[in-house]
């Protein structure tokens, strides 16, 4: 398995045609909306995101005003932030469509990601919002300024905000008169998914709904988990790719377990229709990461945290199913499952350490309350491994991704 992720490092640069990403997150703990109450860890996940990405892409923009306490975890950050204003995010799109068109002229092909975390609402015609730190910022907005318009060939939209399916979809009838239904609903069919197959969508909710924050991570649950997916814990049949079915039924598993209402998530990921085997993350190009090797016969419910205490991926780990996780180089991490801990360092980029021979040494964690209970106690409670993802592709009658193989590892 080591060879087989030397092999993806080394052999990654050759495949054709290029693909160039570049990721765009807004982050935003305060509303437009004076009845909603400010969130406390949006900016946590946009500064967490920003560490996902920043290794995996040509240019990372980061939209968020960081509290003392983030600018403290992450030292330097705020220094390249620019509040997420609509004034800020049409620069940023103006200078990542440019650079794409540029990528596109000399035959690659662009990909980016557009990152929503902060609070949403659905106004009284339907249409969903979320909060900019000057103005909300609509559905008619995210198409007319940042799906028709842009030069990517391939766009991952992934929000998590309350009501968010209703930023990206409509639902329900029009609320107009009969003479003006036909205008209408033209004008409305610009704004949906369908009209753009490059596109995929990765939501937090699909209906009128919260999402949860979780203080123990200091971070909003859903990005929690997609975080977790992206870094490789949702990678089935171990191929290096992490593709939205893989994601759905990860996420799926991880929720499964909780029983208490107010802790279940109710997601939407829709891949994009032209190609819906498009990887949201490929680990085999990321030169600036390093590699956890978790192999089969290692199991149970696992997170991996750095020198500072911040959670940067949890999953549990079925048996029979290895593992590879690429992580931001950093000056240390720590293995971690209930009780026990393993330390480890990933000082070089493509660096491989095998969890298999971690020195554990037990640890013990002080216990929440209420709602954490739930969270720490029933989250990632079920195996996510083959089985799973094949019984979940079953029950939605979706194709899955091809069957693990072993890795070629001829010349």
């Amino acid at each position: 398995m080591a060879l087989w992720v030397a092999l993806l490092v080394g052999t990654a640069a050759s495949a054709a045609p290029e693909r160039v990403t570049y990721a765009l997150i807004l982050a935003n703990n305060a509303s437009t909306d004076p009845k909603q109450a400010p969130l406390r860890y949006a900016d946590d996940d946009g500064a967490r995101y920003y560490e996902l990405f920043a290794p995996r892409t040509r240019e990372t923009v980061l939209l968020s005003v960081l509290d003392a306490e983030t600018q403290s975890l992450h030292p330097g950050l705020a220094a390249r932030t620019r509040p997420p204003t609509r004034a800020a995010l049409q620069e940023a799109l103006g200078r990542l469509n440019a650079r794409m068109d540029a990528d596109r002229a000399r035959g690659a092909e662009p990909v980016l990601y557009f990152v929503f975390t902060g609070h949403g609402k659905r106004g009284p015609a339907g249409e969903g919002a979320v909060s900019l730190l000057d103005a909300p910022f609509t559905r008619t907005d995210l198409y007319e300024k940042v799906i028709a318009p842009s030069r990517a060939s391939l766009l991952h939209l992934i929000v998590d905000a309350c009501d968010s399916y209703f930023f990206v979809n409509s639902r329900g009838a029009l609320p107009v008169a009969p003479a003006r239904f036909e205008a209408v609903k033209s004008l409305l069919a610009t704004r949906e998914l369908s009209r753009y197959p490059h596109v995929g969508a990765v939501l937090s909710t699909t209906r009128e709904q919260e999402s949860h924050e979780w203080s123990a991570i200091r971070s909003g649950v859903f990005s929690h988990q997609v975080r977790s997916a992206l870094a490789g814990a949702a990678d089935v049949n171990a191929d290096g790719r992490v593709e939205y079915s893989e994601l759905q039924a990860f996420v799926a598993a991880a929720n499964q377990g909780v029983e208490d209402v107010r802790g279940r998530l109710d997601v939407s990921i829709q891949p994009p229709p032209l190609d819906r085997a498009a990887p949201l993350v490929d680990l085999g190009g990321e030169a600036r990461l390093g590699f956890l090797l978790l192999p089969a016969g290692l199991e149970g419910r696992l997170w991996v945290e750095d020198a500072r205490g911040v959670r940067v991926t949890e999953f549990h780990k079925a048996r029979e199913r290895s593992v590879v996780l690429g992580l931001p180089l950093g000056s240390g991490y720590y293995l971690r499952a209930t009780g026990r801990e393993a330390p480890f360092q990933l000082s070089r980029a493509s660096v491989v350490v095998d969890a298999a021979g971690l020195p554990w040494r037990d640890n013990t964690f002080a216990s929440r309350g209420a709602v954490e209970d739930a969270f720490r106690d029933r989250l990632f409670s079920v195996p996510f491994g083959p089985h799973f993802y094949t019984g979940y592709m079953a029950s939605l009658g979706q194709m899955p991704v091809a069957p693990e193989q072993e890795p070629d590892l001829s010349p």
